[in-house]
């Protein structure tokens, strides 16, 4: 059976309601003339006549979208200045079926390429990720073959839309999206390294890190020199997501976390000091060059008094407690670093534990740039959990099993492989420590665990 055109169902409508063509267009908000042209002619309707129309029958506001589609591409050559704004009302409307209609009979035409890569980005920029997404995918096979600007910040959006806290996911959105990084514009890609190293913290990949934020510091450290140059006015350079200088001392805070996990506390040491004291040689005295000053150096003073715990410089747990005491959103992380403290000297932090205990649920965390990145603070929580139990097992009680499961839990569903198997390795070491309720419990997110990696395992060989 055919499906009637919006043509025939404009006129079915008139007909039914005894009206005139010039009655309908006037309730249609449409210059008579032109209504009476596209009924005789038969030509596609543009998006505010079929909001008109639509309106004027009383029917839902998507109710001819797929029809629409269709009639673009078949009563008349593709027009942009129609294709354009049913995309983006697609997107308000959440149609997104349609977005996918219209870009199917669009990938083998490049001369869309750079039309659709404009709708892309106000959609990314009015949050409507979803549609903005589909587009991008689709601008990547239009741009495929072409080693273009455009391609690498279409991959880049791509894979700022795909990170979630699922890390396997993560893992493989940043491996298909590396590749592109070092062709966009220098002042893009250091928020893009910063996002890439990101990733690949939350999954202990810390070569990955080393090797990343040694090229931030590089590039970010050229940028900065060149913008001070006296010659080089502000509008010769792309204005980054944050000043050059913030980059220079983020790639030495990750740098000392690399050094931190290689165990290696002397070097970890040094890079921590590379970001103290930047209003020694940044030239910027704005209130933003303040907070990012004091900010690292808050950083730095916490990390130093760390670093020396590590070292088996114990006095300095009480001084390291007392100054996160009073920054609540870095207690998290410090009670993980004391966990992780306790663990190695084995010490007693029970009155520690207690003192923070509001804090040990899993939450959002902010610092003075913003909300702290997702997935390292879904990792940390993880990794929080399966010492927080270690520790509890050290003395053989019985609320580390329960701590221990929940981490079990908790990191299969981040897809956290290293934490989950930290998790199974700790059970079965203090197994005989859980009650008949607990191994049941284990058993069965054991079951979970091992249905998961396979479900993985057959999604990795099917792309």
């Amino acid at each position: 059976m055919q499906t009637n055109t919006i043509r025939t169902e404009v006129l079915q409508y008139i007909q039914d309601h005894n009206l005139t063509q010039s009655e309908f267009s006037t309730r249609a908000n449409i210059n008579s003339g032109s209504f009476s042209r596209l009924i005789n002619q038969n030509k596609p309707f543009s998006m505010s006549q079929l909001d008109g129309i639509t309106k004027a029958m009383g029917l839902g506001e998507d109710y001819f979208y797929s029809r629409f589609v269709g009639e673009c591409f078949t009563l008349t050559a593709p027009d942009w200045r129609r294709l354009r704004p049913f995309l983006i009302r697609c997107a308000e409307v959440g149609r997104l079926d349609c977005t996918e209609l219209i870009l199917s009979n669009l990938l083998d035409n490049t001369n869309y390429g750079s039309l659709l890569f404009e709708v892309a980005e106000e959609l990314f920029h009015r949050q409507y990720k979803d549609a903005a997404k589909l587009i991008y995918e689709s601008v990547s096979v239009i741009e495929k073959y072409q080693h273009s600007e455009r391609l690498a910040l279409c991959q880049y959006r791509l894979f700022s839309l795909s990170i979630s806290d699922n890390l396997a996911l993560n893992l493989r959105a940043a491996t298909r999206f590396e590749p592109y990084a070092n062709r966009l514009e220098e002042t893009d890609q250091l928020e893009a390294i910063k996002h890439l190293s990101h990733v690949y913290v939350s999954l202990h990949e810390w070569h990955k890190v080393d090797t990343l934020s040694e090229e931030m510091y590089r590039l970010a450290s050229i940028q900065y020199e060149l913008s001070l140059h006296p010659k080089r006015k502000t509008s010769e350079y792309k204005k980054p997501f944050r000043p050059f200088y913030f980059y220079m001392l983020y790639a030495r805070l990750l740098q000392s976390a690399v050094y931190e996990q290689y165990e290696d506390y002397e070097k970890a040491m040094e890079y921590t000091l590379l970001y103290t004291n930047a209003d020694e040689w940044i030239r910027d005295t704005s209130d933003e060059a303040q907070l990012i000053i004091r900010q690292f150096n808050d950083f730095s003073t916490a990390n130093q008094y760390l670093l020396r715990l590590f070292m088996g410089e114990l006095d300095y747990l009480s001084k390291y407690v007392e100054y996160i005491a009073s920054q609540p959103d870095e207690i998290p992380h410090a009670l993980c670093n004391i966990v992780r403290v306790a663990n190695k000297f084995n010490i007693n932090i029970d009155g520690i534990l207690d003192r923070f205990q509001d804090h040990v649920p899993y939450r959002k965390y902010n610092c003075a740039f913003g909300e702290y990145n997702g997935p390292i603070k879904a990792d940390e929580y993880a990794s929080l959990l399966v010492n927080l139990a270690k520790y509890f097992l050290q003395y053989d009680r019985v609320l580390g099993i329960d701590i221990l499961l929940e981490g079990l839990e908790f990191s299969g569903s981040i897809k956290s492989d290293s934490i989950t198997i930290k998790c199974l390795t700790l059970f079965n070491q203090y197994r005989e420590l859980a009650n008949h309720e607990q191994l049941n419990k284990f058993n069965n997110l054991n079951s979970e665990v091992y249905l998961s990696h396979e479900k993985n395992s057959l999604n990795a060989h099917s792309k």
